[in-house]
């Protein structure tokens, strides 16, 4: 058997063991040839790095040029506290529409995070009453998750949806400038909408705390909306109904008044026997609702009005 010894100044196999081993291939030093090429492949594959331009994982946002070089895509900003559903949301719609459920006025046409998607699909098993949610979101994670979908017309719309960390958002809601608030700053610069997470669970223990925390960042969301939608997930919405009613009505009240464009939909992830609407309409509803404004949004007219002008060059229609 061919090979070598890790001890430097040991020559076996070609002279007898160092430490006296009558049997060379017996010794914990010795590495046999085929071992040595394992080790040293499973060194190279290691640290190799992906060359291809599509990996399946989910984008980081300088990764977006993947689908903005064929169309401009739609970015939906998930925003919230740490806990509050987002992930489990984004692990929830793609188990949904890998089940055969379908979305309104859109039909799945692809995927080029499918690695990523997988992988929040793999940690949600869904049985009744028991949920392992995925993990927490990194602190310094950005993820971003694509579906190519096709309307009715078979016009592709390319639809990201972010995933970053609550503490993130819970920073930015108190200071925008935060070192530690980057990945916001980023989703709120560059969404065409938001779902702000509403984590009911919170609410009924925490009462007014947690209703602060939700009132904070929604605050935030407005100092630079410019118009853009919001619409407010009640998450966790089984529990909803230990929530006391006044906060409840009093939460309301106050984000359909800080939003001009505000929409609400409640969901769950817990299984109850039949056709369950918080869970398989309600997570669907919740982007049927984003796509339909959003597609309201890029519908302008561009219709030129009728222009009256002493200038006959610009009266000048052609014939």
């Amino acid at each position: 058997m061919s090979g070598k010894c890790r001890i430097s100044d040991c020559a076996a196999p070609g002279v007898p063991c160092h430490l006296g081993c009558e049997d060379y291939k017996t010794c914990e030093n010795f590495i046999a040839e085929n071992s040595e090429k394992k080790i040293k492949k499973e060194k190279n594959n290691e640290n190799k790095k992906s060359n291809l331009s599509w990996t399946g994982e989910a984008f980081t946002p300088d990764e977006i040029h993947q689908v903005s070089s064929r169309s401009t895509p739609i970015l939906i900003g998930i925003v919230g506290k740490a806990d509050a559903g987002k992930t489990t949301f984004l692990a929830m719609v793609y188990t949904l529409l890998l089940n055969g459920k379908k979305l309104k006025n859109y039909s799945f046409a692809g995927t080029k995070t499918i690695l990523g998607w997988d992988e929040l699909h793999n940690r949600l098993r869904l049985k009744k009453g028991e949920i392992p949610f995925p993990a927490p979101t990194p602190v310094s994670s950005n993820r971003l998750y694509h579906f190519a979908l096709r309307n009715e017309d078979q016009h592709l719309k390319d639809v990201l949806f972010s995933d970053a960390s609550g503490e993130v958002f819970s920073n930015w809601a108190t200071n925008r400038d935060d070192e530690n608030a980057e990945s916001a700053r980023w989703i709120y610069a560059n969404s065409n909408a938001f779902m702000l997470f509403i984590d009911c669970e919170m609410l009924a223990e925490q009462k007014n705390f947690a209703k602060r925390e939700i009132m904070l960042i929604a605050r935030q969301l407005t100092h630079d909306l410019k118009g853009r939608l919001v619409i407010a997930v009640w998450s966790k919405s089984d529990k909803k109904g230990e929530v006391l009613p006044a906060m409840k009505d009093a939460l309301k009240t106050e984000l359909s008044n800080l939003f001009p464009r505000y929409f609400e939909v409640e969901i769950s992830n817990f299984l109850e026997p039949g056709p369950d609407e918080l869970v398989h309409k309600n997570n669907l509803i919740a982007i049927d609702l984003l796509l339909e404004n959003i597609e309201l949004d890029t519908n302008v007219d561009l219709t030129l009005t009728e222009i009256s002008s002493d200038d006959l060059l610009i009266n000048y229609k052609g014939r």
